[in-house]
């Protein structure tokens, strides 16, 4: 008995072996393309703006960092992209519970509607920004049209600060309730129906189903949705870029395309890499404190 159970555990090693070898290389490969870079970013945001210039790096150590979170336009690019990272989750997960109960109920059409939901998600953000362009424009877009026709007056959208933030947000909610709307008709899908059944018995209305029985069973759903829209909303640079490209007068401008000018407009490489390496440990910490939260509650 113990010469087999020998066997097998001698067969399931090489069998690890081989799956190793098999991975090994692309393994590598990932390894490379993702520390080389790293690297060379973090020795770039300890050095002044030459070692990329001039190629000769001269160590400065966290000067970069701390003139970056001094910097007031660091600080307002902060609290901008908290502003659309608050607003745009919480209306994503609104929009996107009513859609998906409505759905998951099965009202007619329901089939197409999931099909023309999941349209948005094979849209590149760059091309989705060109297109709400189009239909924000001033004087030809269809949405002023539309606007006009109905005896209102057309804003100008990219002008103020208010409705250039809207063009924002609607863009984004177009791009990414649709991922909302289709998890969380997963996680329904996968509810408990004896429960729901017990509570119509009992004689709850729907409202308290939905808070007492629905929403606690959708509690991991939920959490893994909020850590994937977190760290993808705070990072947020295509659609600002395209719509706005963070005016009227730094009124919209997120980190992303801080960063993005701090290197490309300023050719402050220091600076903008140490602001991209506090952006990641933002998003580090907030993905971990989401993690801790679905552990704590599984």
């Amino acid at each position: 008995m113990s010469r087999k159970a020998g066997s097998i555990s001698i067969r399931e090693k090489k069998r690890r072996r081989a799956g190793y070898s098999l991975i090994a290389p692309a393994c590598l490969v990932l390894l490379v393309i993702f520390f080389v870079p790293l690297i060379y970013a973090f020795a770039i945001s300890i050095s002044d703006s030459d070692a990329i210039i001039n190629n000769s790096f001269r160590f400065v150590g966290l000067k970069n960092y701390f003139s970056v979170m001094t910097n007031s336009k660091f600080l307002a690019a902060l609290g901008h992209t908290c502003f659309f990272v608050i607003t745009t989750i919480t209306l994503e997960f609104i929009i996107g519970f009513v859609v998906a109960l409505l759905l998951y109920r099965e009202v007619a059409g329901s089939r197409v509607f999931r099909l023309i939901f999941a349209v948005p998600l094979m849209v590149a953000p760059v091309v989705s920004g060109l297109q709400w362009r189009w239909l924000f424009a001033d004087q030809y877009g269809i949405i002023n049209a539309l606007l006009n026709k109905l005896g209102f007056e057309a804003p100008l959208w990219f002008t103020q600060v208010s409705t250039s933030w809207v063009t924002i947000i609607v863009a984004n909610l177009w791009l990414a309730t649709p991922f909302v709307i289709l998890v969380l008709l997963a996680g329904l899908g996968g509810l408990s129906e004896e429960l729901n059944e017990a509570s119509s018995i009992d004689g709850a209305n729907r409202t308290q189903t939905f808070f007492h029985i629905i929403l606690p069973q959708l509690k991991p759903t939920i959490l893994i949705i909020l850590v994937i829209r977190l760290t993808d909303a705070f990072r947020i640079y295509d659609l600002v870029y395209i719509l706005t490209g963070g005016g009227p007068g730094g009124g919209t401008e997120v980190l992303s395309t801080f960063i993005y000018k701090r290197i490309f407009s300023d050719w402050k490489f220091g600076q903008g890499s140490a602001a991209a390496f506090l952006v990641m440990l933002i998003i580090c910490i907030l993905s971990f404190l989401c993690n801790k939260w679905m552990s704590e509650e599984e």
